[in-house]
């Protein structure tokens, strides 16, 4: 019995270590944000702001609701300008962490097929 107690003890202790952010990774901070996107439609993101010593990112998701006119689905970038539809070929992205627009940015859309689409956005910022 005292054996099954230290492995689990060790596989406990194994597992825990995982969730500790290194420093290569960076320290990363919960972004949350809910606004009015383009005229009708409502954008619900979630996600993390990651500061290390090599760069500083933000890596979140949004889901957009309600007037969705002019959303494609497919993968779209800028640096920091690009072309993104419904806002065209001048888009660029701004953190939702802190208002910063980015150096880079990428955005896969989704259509989900209900009226909503989901967007995966990475962006850089220098």
């Amino acid at each position: 019995m005292k054996r099954l107690l230290c492995i689990v003890a060790v596989v406990v202790a194994a597992l825990g270590t995982g969730a500790v952010a290194t420093a290569s990774q960076g320290a990363a901070t919960p972004l949350k944000a809910t606004y009015n996107g383009t005229p009708g439609a409502t954008w619900t993101c979630a996600g993390a702001h990651v500061v290390n010593r090599l760069s500083v990112k933000d890596s979140e998701r949004c889901v957009i609701s309600g007037d969705t006119t002019g959303y494609v689905a497919g993968t779209y970038s800028g640096s920091p300008l690009g072309f993104f539809p419904p806002v065209g070929i001048d888009a660029d992205w701004i953190s939702d962490y802190d208002g910063t627009i980015a150096s880079s940015w990428m955005i896969a859309v989704t259509d989900n097929g209900d009226g909503t689409f989901t967007l995966d956005i990475v962006a850089y910022f220098s």
